[in-house]
């Protein structure tokens, strides 16, 4: 995004690279004419000036560490939008030997280990003390002699700060190669350092890291808790001194690795001819690059010498600065009376244009350059976006901000002009709440959001500064409106065993249905695999074993338990259920067992009569998947009800009730019937059935829910079933809330066989 600027003195030229905070380039120094890397720090960042504060100063201090094994740090500083800073260039890197399954030679191992190592013993001890916290390959590069040098030094410390300063969880550190206490979350020191080195370490000995997993959870845990196979099991010629050296650096206890790097270097330095060797890089034609050799450091050329006392002069410690060009010398006086015109011309454009809010600023001290026309379109623009971090991504229950350069107007900053949309474009309620100053506008979602799943966040043209001009995404932004995507975490480990929440029949229960199933439902989602003939069985009385099939529901939670035949009547029966029942996540369900009773057989006469059958279907169609069939007051399923067997010769009552789901607690009764079927007669209803609806709504406080002067409940009040069409609502207070609030009353209209849902509604303050 930034190719071809030129900021300071530097030429952006090409794309190298990015970490979790920068992208690092390629660029140019036209003073000096030599090649550097640049590394920006990302607009999300940029943008936040606490980041920002403690970037520079992270720098700064890096840039006075001068070690043969730590990376140079020219120059640190800002150039309008960009927060940088200019290093020495090295373009070959540890990660660019290491090959899956491929050992680096002992050699290399060692030179790398104690070039590394006597990096960290210096940042540790001098300037006050760097923790780098993220060392890893990508960190170690060669320089042209073939020396490893440290890179990145401070932009952890930084990360750190911010998050101490802020509170705003900033995550430090890759998983594959941090400490134990790192993935802990715990405070660390110099010796976690130690712990990412041998991690380095090990993978070059042996070709693989020694923990893998599919995301940072289980990598964090293997940290944590597993001991890495031996290096000797994948390469067994290796020098089992170098492997106790690497070993002693994985230890999981800080106390039982090196304590200091310093020490670390000087067990490697005792490693047979490690002091002599010397490594540089070598490439085949075909570029693919291959591990370093021990060979004579060649002299430089005429032309290399040239630059590296170029690089030198960059190296000097003093004075890093913060102006972008160097001092113009001296002109002829005409000259500065057109550059005065020039920096005239160039306030009263950016003035009227009010970049970087030079407007308000300006007419503070100068009230008169409040009558020059405003031509531009407002230039406050979001800063930052900030949000709480959990596992792998944003927290579900948390809060999201979004900070901007200048006050936003109050009356715009609502529900509808800051949008929170989950995937399809749907909307997610939420308040959305601006600070006392009107810099930062909150948005709190009304429910959780789902885990592991692809939120935006977005701005609409509508949202306007106090100025009346609509919000841009960032500075140089030419469109109004601003958009932010974000990814919530994963979902929490699940270590609770799964349990029994319901059964119908309840358990002891008397007189159940002989030709009923059997209905469970858990807590959570089961694995259907473990719910089979082996884990649920039935009995009778006298311990027999009955036939039984069993179905899992589409939602994982329920399942349906069939005989084979009708039960015998006025008999005891027990359902067991084992614990090699597990949950989706392999937790075992705690054993139980049901018994129940079935209903004794009524007096019939001696030839009983043939039964007759029951059709219910209702209009119109769009109602029939809401419609629950009471015979005789027993719940006997939802419509279409199609030829149900019943008793003839005797009089039945059906009723027909509205109810949102299954499970619903509200229903409606919308039909009512009662006949006596002959035998062998098919009864066959299709009534016309009201028009009904359903209603949910939550509130601001806790309110009684009156609909048409009837109370009907307590907020939060989900899928209520009532006619359909206009009605009136009324929230009334509770409690001590009756002093605070007012009755909320609006005028409803229910759509036919639909949901009406008004979310959460605000009760007015008491007048």
């Amino acid at each position: 995004m930034f190719l071809g600027r030129r900021v300071a003195v530097y030429r952006i030229d090409e794309f190298l690279g990015e970490g979790g905070f920068a992208y690092v380039y390629k660029a140019r120094d036209t003073n000096l004419d030599i090649d550097v890397a640049l590394k920006v720090l990302k607009p999300a960042f940029a943008y936040d000036e606490v980041f920002e504060e403690n970037f520079r100063r992270e720098a700064h201090r890096a840039a006075k560490f001068r070690h043969p094994n730590v990376i140079a740090i020219h120059y640190a500083g800002k150039d309008d939008d960009i927060v940088f800073f200019s290093m020495d260039l090295l373009e070959t890197g540890l990660k660019d030997l290491l090959r899956p399954g491929q050992p680096l030679e002992e050699a290399v191992i060692i030179k790398v280990g104690i070039d590394v190592a006597s990096a960290l013993q210096f940042a540790h001890t001098h300037e006050g003390g760097i923790v780098h916290r993220d060392l890893k390959p990508d960190n170690i590069l060669f320089d042209r002699h073939g020396n490893a040098v440290v890179t990145d030094f401070g932009i952890a410390e930084a990360a750190t700060n911010y998050t101490a300063a802020t509170g705003t969880t900033v995550y430090v550190g890759t998983p594959k190669y941090m400490s134990p206490e790192q993935a802990r979350g715990q405070r660390v020191d110099h010796r976690s350092d130690i712990y990412s080195l041998g991690v380095t370490l090990y993978e070059m000995a042996v070709g693989e890291a020694p923990f893998t997993g599919r995301d940072w959870f289980e990598l964090g845990r293997k940290h944590i808790e597993e001991p890495p196979a031996l290096p000797c099991e994948k390469t067994p010629d290796l020098d089992p001194e170098l492997e106790r050296i690497i070993l002693k650096c994985l230890q999981k206890n800080p106390t039982d690795r090196y304590q200091s790097a310093e020490h670390l270097r000087s067990e490697l330095n005792r490693l047979e001819g490690a002091t002599q060797r010397t490594v540089i890089l070598t490439l085949q034609p075909t570029q693919e690059r291959k591990a370093p050799t021990p060979v004579p450091t060649p002299a430089p050329s005429v032309k290399e010498a040239a630059e590296e006392e170029a690089r030198q002069v960059q190296r000097r410690p003093a004075d890093l600065y913060e102006a972008t060009t160097q001092p113009p010398p001296k002109r002829r006086r005409r000259w500065v009376w057109l550059a005065a015109a020039a920096v005239l011309v160039g306030f009263l454009g950016a003035y009227s244009y009010d970049l970087g809010g030079l407007r308000a600023w300006a007419e503070e001290r100068v009230p008169a350059l409040a009558s020059i026309p405003y031509i531009g379109t407002g230039s406050v623009y979001a800063t930052s976006f900030m949000h709480a971090n959990v596992e792998g991504g944003a927290d579900v229950d948390g809060e999201f901000d979004i900070t901007f350069s200048g006050p936003i107007d109050e009356r715009t900053a609502t529900y509808n002009n800051v949008q929170l949309l989950a995937p399809g474009e749907r909307r997610v309620p939420a308040e959305v709440t601006l600070s006392p100053e009107g810099t930062r506008v909150t948005v709190k979602p009304n429910a959780r959001l789902a885990y592991a799943t692809d939120y935006v966040l977005r701005i609409t043209p509508d949202l306007l500064s106090t100025r009346g001009m609509p919000i841009l995404q960032n500075p140089r932004a030419t469109q109004p409106g601003a958009e932010f995507s974000f990814t919530t975490g994963n979902p929490p480990p699940d270590t609770d065993p799964p349990f029994l929440a319901e059964s119908v029949p309840a358990k002891d229960a008397r007189n159940v249905a002989a030709n009923r199933p059997i209905r469970l439902t858990f807590n959570e989602e089961m694995d259907p695999t473990t719910l089979n003939g082996e884990s649920v069985q039935l009995f009778d009385a006298q311990g027999n074993a009955v036939d039984i099939s069993i179905y899992t529901a589409d939602d994982l939670q329920t399942a349906q338990i069939q005989p084979a035949r009708s039960l015998r009547r006025g008999a005891s029966y027990t359902l067991v259920l084992t614990d090699s029942i597990m949950d989706r996540a392999g937790n075992r369900l705690v054993g139980d067992t049901l018994a129940f009773v079935t209903a004794a057989p009524a007096a019939t006469p001696a030839t009983p009569a043939p039964p007759a059958a029951l059709s219910v279907r209702v209009r119109p169609t769009d109602a029939q998947q809401y419609i629950k069939v009471l015979l005789d007051d027993e719940d006997v399923g939802y419509a279409p009800k199609l030829n149900y067997q019943i008793e003839s010769g005797r009089r039945h009552n059906l009723k027909l009730m509205a109810s949102f789901t299954e499970y619903s607690s509200y229903s409606l009764q919308v039909f009512e019937d009662e006949f006596t079927p002959r035998a062998e007669q098919t009864v066959d209803l299709n009534p016309q059935i009201t028009a009904f609806g359903f209603l949910t709504v939550t509130s601001e406080p806790i309110a009684d829910v009156f609909i048409d002067g009837e109370m009907v409940g307590t907020t939060p009040l989900a899928g209520y079933t009532l006619h359909a069409g206009p009605h009136k609502l009324e929230l009334h207070p509770k409690g001590d809330d009756v002093n605070r609030y007012s009755v909320r009353t609006q005028e409803i209209n229910v759509p036919q066989f639909q949901l009406l849902n008004l979310g959460n509604l605000r009760l007015p303050p008491a007048r």
